[in-house]
């Protein structure tokens, strides 16, 4: 049985950038309420119009807040799938690994890459899904 071996330094950068991402996501939250108070009290002394146009712009920047990051998430997944089929095996010999894991070879290794690829193509689709609400929320509130 081969072994594909995990990196220390890998998993240590990435879980530090993890800790950032939900630091910083959690100050955003923090800073969200304040923020839509704020907002609210704008909207509340502000023309119909103003308020339907603050409206569009609140719904289309939620509807592609997502977007970058499932596209790359999505490319990601592809890319590994690709590598994973060109080899023969998954894990490809040049990704890195959180923890030590079996590497899976012939018809396994061609189902993973196969659900990897499958798994990316969901996600950008999953993107696009994203920009089509965001152009269907500006259109239906302009």
């Amino acid at each position: 049985m081969e072994i594909h071996r995990a990196d220390p330094a890998y998993r240590r950068r990435s879980l530090w950038l993890l800790l950032a991402i939900a630091a910083g996501c959690a100050l955003a939250l923090w800073q969200l309420h304040g923020w839509l108070q704020n907002l609210q009290a704008h909207i509340a002394g502000a023309d119909p119009i103003e308020a339907q146009r603050w409206l569009r712009r609140a719904l289309t920047g939620l509807a592609l807040a997502p977007v970058a990051p499932l596209w790359l998430w999505g490319a990601g997944l592809r890319r590994l799938g690709r590598a994973a089929a060109a080899q023969g095996r998954f894990p490809p010999r040049d990704w890195k690994t959180y923890r030590d894991v079996r590497v899976l070879r012939a018809a396994a290794a061609e189902a993973w890459a196969r659900r990897s690829e499958r798994l990316g193509r969901l996600a950008q689709r999953a993107a696009l899904a994203c920009v089509a609400a965001a152009l269907a929320v500006g259109w239906w509130l302009a």
